[in-house]
């Protein structure tokens, strides 16, 4: 997958603003749409950090828009000598890491108004400096304890996400990214989005990922839910053809999660719960007609509202009398 988050790093020095300055001039939604066309069309190149779970990574990034297809590279500098390249070959496909890219921070243009305003607190904030460039901060607050909230830092220039933390509860920042340096608009030349060994992992088009759309899933799917937390829809499904294994995909328009099912017929697994920075993992089981069926899930929500959607899973009763 994609860079599916950026998180702030460790700022050197705030460069405090009037709120009010900004709140006359620009409007969090025009910044939050700004900032999604952004990051799917530019061109740019940098060095960024990214702050996860205790673990501190620099990474380099190359990222290319030719005749409307995506090319993207990224290295880690630090760590593990990690690499991924990226094309966005098929044009009409909705796969689960665009989806959870798209329905991260930079979806939030693709939210209506009223959706988001019911579910966040979304105002810009404050000015400052990132990576030498001037941006403006706007503050995601959830409403509820169902998500979480973002504080992000977009380029007053171009619109692209330059910092992002991930709030948790009392303020905790769970995730943090920041570009180092960054250059936008330049021209990427192709030796900067070929990999450097033949070894490199590559997001592949040639197999497809593609989700079924929404009224398909409907159809297709065991299984559904007898609760959701207030906002978030079915954005996708995905059933695997050698295991059976069912993957519904939920989002709000910024917050997104997934619900595995699995058929565990032998297998002895008590309910757990792991958290590694803002992404949960929560799993439990269910019998169906004598049968277990492993249900976990999967994504950046609190840990209780992943429990509460895991037990919250139930058979579609035409499929399972």
């Amino acid at each position: 997958m994609p860079i599916s988050r950026y998180f702030a790093a460790i700022c050197l020095l705030l460069i405090a603003a009037s709120p009010l300055a900004i709140a006359d001039t620009t409007s969090p939604t025009t910044i939050l749409s700004k900032m999604a066309d952004a990051n799917r069309t530019l061109d740019y190149s940098g060095i960024f950090t990214y702050e996860h779970g205790g673990i501190l990574r620099t990474i380099k990034v190359f990222h290319s828009v030719r005749d409307g297809q995506e090319f993207e590279r990224l290295f880690l500098l630090s760590g593990p000598k990690k690499e991924v390249t990226r094309q966005s070959d098929e044009r009409r496909c909705e796969r689960l890491g665009d989806l959870m890219l798209r329905s991260s921070v930079t979806a939030a243009a693709s939210v209506p108004k009223d959706h988001l305003e019911k579910l966040y607190h979304v105002y810009p904030k404050a000015k400052d400096r990132i990576a030498g460039r001037e941006t403006l901060t706007v503050h995601v607050i959830p409403k509820d304890s169902y998500r979480y909230g973002y504080i992000l830092g977009v380029d007053q220039e171009t619109g692209l996400l330059l910092q992002s933390m991930l709030i948790g509860d009392n303020n905790r920042v769970l995730e943090r990214f920041q570009f180092a340096d960054v250059e936008i608009g330049g021209s990427i030349d192709e030796a900067s989005l070929d990999p450097s060994e033949p070894e490199v992992h590559r997001v592949s088009s040639k197999v497809s990922t593609c989700l079924s759309n929404v009224e398909s899933s409907v159809a297709q799917s065991n299984w559904q839910q007898s609760w959701l937390p207030p906002g978030f829809g079915l954005a996708g499904y995905l059933k695997s053809d050698d295991s059976g294994r069912e993957t519904l995909i939920y989002t709000d328009g910024l917050a997104i999660f997934s619900v595995f099912i699995d058929s565990s017929e032998a297998v002895d697994i008590p309910e757990m719960q792991a958290q590694r920075g803002a992404t949960v993992a929560y799993l439990t089981k269910t019998k169906i007609r004598r049968q277990d069926f492993l249900i976990s899930v999967v994504g950046e929500i609190p840990v209780e509202t992943a429990r509460a959607v895991a037990h919250a899973v139930i058979p579609v009763q035409h499929n399972y009398q």
